[in-house]
């Protein structure tokens, strides 16, 4: 009799909460990615796929964490090839020091990276795409919150302030994880947090723009404690092309 009770009830609430299921499946959003043509890039376990200093990254909690440690600036970089033509979609969570999300960079010395970099930090330096171990001067802040940036061929900027900073970097959560999504097309890149376009610059610097290279995760050092998960990538080139 209790079986048969128990039984009625687990129909019951299966029909109120239709959602519900004993089985373990993936999030139906992680569904949803790969059909749109993403590949997972970390697998909540292990760093495998990825390469840093020993001692300066580590998972827990389902994420890739800087271990706060290093003292000095260091890259944790995939090593599942370039990206060229992409959609890069992560959550990173921001507790201390200062971090950055690389693409289409270069290695230039064993786990330090030089290229594109979307700035991690506190609330108010949100939205910055810079040159890492910038090559020259007028690459160290190529676009920040707020801006469309276009760099000519001579390296000059054209600087569209289309939203005060104030106003998009609201959206970021100091205290929680946040959605970034970064796209490259051509010589056009894109940064999104939490559904709202922070950056967007067109880098067509004749001498120092990219169209291709590494995906890395920054560690400035001193300290820095910041978070990544959720990552997946789309890309659209070098022989990976999108089914859309």
């Amino acid at each position: 009799m209790k079986s048969r009770t128990a039984f009625l009830l687990l129909v019951v609430f299966s029909l109120c909460f239709p959602s519900f299921s004993f089985a373990q499946h993936p999030p139906a959003a992680d569904d949803d990615l790969t059909k749109q043509g993403f590949a997972c890039l970390f697998n909540g376990k292990d760093l495998t796929g990825w390469e840093g200093r020993s001692g300066a990254w580590e998972v827990k909690d389902g994420a890739i964490w800087c271990t706060g440690k290093e003292l000095s600036r260091n890259w944790l970089i995939w090593r599942g090839g370039e990206l060229r033509d992409f959609e890069l979609r992560l959550k990173f969570k921001y507790v201390k020091g200062n971090s950055g999300v690389q693409v289409r960079s270069k290695e230039i010395e064993p786990f330090m990276v030089r290229g594109y970099q979307v700035e991690v930090a506190a609330k108010d330096k949100m939205g910055l795409w810079h040159h890492s171990i910038s090559p020259a001067k007028h690459r160290s802040h190529l676009a920040t919150a707020g801006q469309r940036v276009r760099l000519a061929a001579d390296g000059s900027r054209t600087v569209e302030q289309v939203a005060e900073p104030a106003m998009v970097q609201v959206r970021y959560r100091q205290d929680g994880w946040n959605e970034l999504i970064m796209v490259g097309k051509g010589t056009r890149l894109t940064q999104k947090i939490n559904g709202v376009v922070f950056a967007d610059l067109t880098d067509e610097d004749a001498e120092y723009a990219t169209s291709r290279g590494l995906l890395a995760f920054q560690d400035h050092g001193h300290g820095t404690v910041v978070g990544f998960k959720d990552i997946w990538l789309k890309r659209q080139a070098d022989g990976h092309p999108s089914p859309n």
